[in-house]
């Protein structure tokens, strides 16, 4: 296998190799590539997901060793979410990447006491792997919230556990909208608890439904947050 050394995105045909339902309509897909390239934590690929050449977008959870991990949420019912539900381990796949600036970076977060990551549903795929970035030189607090509506939807919560076990400056909340009887986590909307947040010196990281952003944003800018410090990606 190659490494091809251009840092712009490059179409490629790929090959299902793993397709795995974590929770009810979500998927974990793994999608071998023939050429290996430049990838930065947080970016996200171009699936062709019909024969006239429709595309549509999905963040990477993990590259490595030529493979991509993504994360599908089927739910919708949308033509990508249809095409990626009956596609099967062993076919084609085509492949363009990597796309994106949502990554974290270093000179921007050094003199930030706390970065948080808000998420909604499948929001949350390309926050492991620049969480598990920052781990490699942040020394500040790390904190993500992710909002789902049932438990049913609900996956990696041993990751989770995992990651906070490892890595003292890591925590996080799950915040069922629709919680059924017997849930014991945090109940409502992810960004809840925003008010009781201070703000100062913080870094922010929202991914997800669009009205989840665009409400966290006019009320991190109220809470006297900069623009520059909110950073987004829209799931529509």
């Amino acid at each position: 296998m190659r490494i091809d050394s251009m840092v712009g995105p490059k179409k490629q045909v790929g090959k299902v190799i793993k397709k795995l339902e974590l929770a009810e309509k979500v998927f974990e897909m793994v999608v071998s590539l023939p050429e290996t390239l430049l990838f930065k934590p947080g970016q996200y690929v171009s699936l062709r997901v019909s024969e006239s050449g429709i595309r549509r977008s999905y963040s990477v959870v993990e590259y490595a060793s030529g493979n991509i991990k993504l994360l599908v949420d089927v739910g919708p019912a949308g033509l990508g979410s249809v095409f990626l539900e009956n596609i099967k381990v062993g076919e084609a796949l085509e492949v363009m990447g990597f796309f994106g600036n949502f990554v974290v970076d270093r000179n921007e977060l050094e003199d930030k006491k706390t970065v948080y990551f808000v998420a909604t549903g499948t929001g949350i795929a390309p926050f492991l792997p620049m969480i598990h970035k920052l781990k490699s030189f942040y020394t500040g607090k790390v904190i993500l919230w992710w909002g789902v509506r049932y438990e049913r939807r609900l996956y990696w919560q041993q990751e989770l556990k995992d990651m906070e076990t490892s890595w003292s400056n890591f925590s996080y909340e799950i915040y069922m909208s629709r919680p059924e009887e017997g849930w014991k986590g945090k109940m409502g909307r992810v960004g809840d608890d925003l008010d009781g947040v201070n703000a100062e010196n913080t870094s922010w990281y929202l991914c997800g439904a669009t009205e989840m952003i665009e409400q966290m944003k006019e009320r991190l800018l109220l809470k006297g947050v900069s623009e520059t410090d909110i950073n987004y990606e829209k799931f529509f």
